[in-house]
């Protein structure tokens, strides 16, 4: 469960938490050796209406493609329950944007198959390449 995530999960990358902007949200920023990787926000839910959520954005190109960009991943669906969301912003990784702007699925592109080889089962692209927003 996404309330359970500390900063030891993502080790040996730095963690750092810090509070959101209401009682269910933090914010996590990835370093390695003092160098920036990504950042994550995290939402816990607020039952019965909304559902726990992670977001992964502002990926340093260097993040992109590296067994770090795994490893995050794979620890946030560690602590990610069925009916959780993952949204991963894909600006940075050119490999996957160009496939999906070539219609190529998801699950068949560079960043598709990370997430599925982490274990997520459903993934989905929720932006609108033309319009440049989330569709959901």
């Amino acid at each position: 469960m996404l309330s359970k995530l500390t900063p030891q999960a993502f080790a040996p990358l730095e963690a750092l938490f810090k509070r959101g902007r209401f009682k269910e949200e933090f914010n996590i920023e990835l370093k390695l050796g003092g160098s920036h990787l990504c950042h994550v926000k995290v939402f816990t839910g607020r039952p019965p209406y909304y559902g726990p959520w992670a977001e992964v954005f502002n990926l340093s190109p260097s993040f992109v493609g590296s067994s770090w960009e795994l490893h995050v991943y794979c620890v946030l669906h560690r602590y990610m329950e069925p009916g959780d969301t993952l949204f991963v912003e894909y600006i940075e990784d050119r490999e996957t944007f160009n496939a999906l702007c070539r219609g190529v699925p998801l699950e068949e592109t560079r960043l598709g198959r990370v997430l599925v080889q982490c274990g997520f089962c459903i993934v989905k692209d929720w932006t609108s390449p033309r319009a440049g927003w989330k569709a959901g």
